[in-house]
């Protein structure tokens, strides 16, 4: 089993079942850098929060760290946070954040609130947790940062107490980096014992931060913490991508989620990284999105749309936002029947799977109500024509790869066989062997391992043998004038 499904096992919204006795559940934020009393909820141990430069990803990793009494050090405040200068008055008048935090079995409501100065809800009783707040500082060259260019220069020996890595904690900042250290440990130094430097060992020899790369360099810092963290512990890390390269930043994450469950600690994130996304399940995956009016919290959003919305890119005229990759190439197959327009089609909408259904459903509630900054269409799969009525559907009330599959069966896999060029008793028999599997999302997957082609180009031959074979003309003529009044 997965680091995502043993957490997904061991965790649960409430109750004895949870292992994680304290969890920080949801913060609410009103009148703080142009938030209105959005929510973001946190339903997974680790979640990362994307959105654009601005969007306020940093404003919710602040609040989240003013939530508890800090067992680790000093506690964090909004009013050291969040602070009022004689430009930033306005946007902080008033201002509020609200948490949802779980202690055990039960529920608390917590406030802080900004009149003259900052108050907190209840008076007493706060509840205290080792808080760590890793803000994008962290990333500075260690000679960059206060006090150390005296040390580099003047530095003639050791001194203080060593802090050595356990050998555990030094294979996993190997796996991370792709290197093989044989040592790491902290020491401070003859100029000042309090302010320590990091050494690696490899086979040439020991080196310090100071000629330590980037990615060495910060994330030494980072695993010096993660050896000794306390168990059930808040830990938030700005930009988490920084200084790491896209391999190290994939096993930086795992190493996340591994330390997640071993130590129950929360973890919450920001990053613009697509390589962060993909290691985390959807249930992790915040998006903070700027709409006309006002800004909006989306949850499970894909790793595509995520990225694809806040690069800085031409706009299209018609954004379509649909469920997966299957349900993308199955909108653009059926528009090819309208094959005077289809050019129009390709050059003016931009097609992209943004996650569940769910996620499509809040996307379509924003374009109704003029609430996203683009014109835009919302398409759920056939299967959920019924229970999401007010969400435009595809062809069918099946999920696009049973409807497919059942439809080519029923015709008798016709002309399928000259399509993959193989005898038809061998290929219908693969069809209908993988119509078994319960996963309706691996079947073109089983087809394609034994008909050595991938999955994506078994999905699209059947695709189009669909759409020329199967789908009726009045259902191909209502969906594409859909499309085409979305565009005008």
């Amino acid at each position: 089993m997965g680091e995502t499904q043993e957490i997904m096992r061991q965790f649960c919204h409430g109750g004895d079942g949870c292992q994680w006795h304290k969890f920080l559940r949801s913060i609410k934020i009103e009148n703080i850098h142009g938030w209105t009393g959005q929510e973001v909820k946190f339903n997974f141990p680790v979640v990362a929060i994307v959105g654009e430069n601005g969007i306020g990803k940093s404003t919710f990793l602040k609040a989240a760290a003013c939530a508890y009494k800090n067992s680790a050090g000093k506690s964090f405040y909004p009013s050291k946070m969040f602070v009022s200068t004689r430009w930033d008055a306005a946007a902080l008048s008033h201002a509020t954040i609200n948490y949802k935090i779980r202690q055990g079995t039960t529920e608390k409501a917590l406030r802080w609130k900004k009149t003259n100065d900052w108050g907190f809800a209840p008076k007493t009783g706060k509840p205290e947790r080792y808080v760590y707040f890793l803000d994008i500082s962290r990333t500075l060259p260690l000679d960059a940062t206060a006090g150390y260019a005296k040390i580099a220069k003047e530095a003639t020996g050791e001194a203080g107490t060593e802090t050595v890595f356990t050998a555990e904690t030094l294979h996993d900042l190997s796996y991370v980096l792709g290197q093989s250290y044989e040592g790491a440990r902290f020491v401070g130094t003859n100029v000042n014992v309090d302010r320590e430097v990091g050494l690696l060992t490899r086979e040439n020899g020991e080196i310090s931060q100071f000629h330590q790369g980037a990615g060495e360099d910060s994330i030494l810092d980072m695993f010096r913490l993660l050896q000794d963290i306390p168990t059930q512990s808040l830990l938030i890390i700005d930009e988490v991508e920084n200084s790491l390269h896209p391999q190290a930043q994939r096993r930086f994450i795992k190493h996340l989620l591994k330390l997640a469950r071993t130590k129950k600690i929360q973890i919450i994130l920001s990053t613009h990284s697509p390589f962060v996304l993909e290691e985390l399940p959807p249930v992790a995956r915040i998006m903070l999105m700027r709409t006309a009016e006002q800004k909006n919290v989306v949850y499970e959003v894909s790793t595509q749309f995520a990225l694809s919305t806040i690069d800085d890119i031409d706009h299209p005229e018609l954004y379509v936002f649909l469920e997966d990759d299957e349900a993308v190439l199955e909108f653009w197959e059926i528009l090819k029947r309208d094959n005077e327009h289809y050019s129009e089609y390709l050059s003016k909408i931009s097609a992209s799977a943004v996650g569940s259904c769910d996620v499509v459903r809040t996307l379509d509630g924003l374009a109704k109500n003029h609430r996203l900054p683009y014109k835009s269409l919302c398409v759920v799969d056939g299967d959920k024509r019924e229970t999401m009525p007010e969400v435009l559907a595809l062809p069918g009330t099946m999920a696009p790869e049973k409807q497919i599959f059942t439809d080519l069966k029923n015709i008798e896999w016709h002309k399928l066989d000259d399509r993959f060029g193989i005898g038809a008793g061998t290929l219908f028999k693969y069809l209908e062997d993988a119509m078994l599997e319960p996963d309706h999302h691996k079947w073109t997957e089983y087809v394609g391992d034994r008909v050595r082609k991938s999955k994506d180009v078994v999905w699209g031959i059947l695709v189009e043998e669909w759409c020329k074979q199967c789908l009726g003309q009045d259902a191909s003529n209502y969906f594409i004038e859909m499309v085409r009044n979305a565009l005008i």
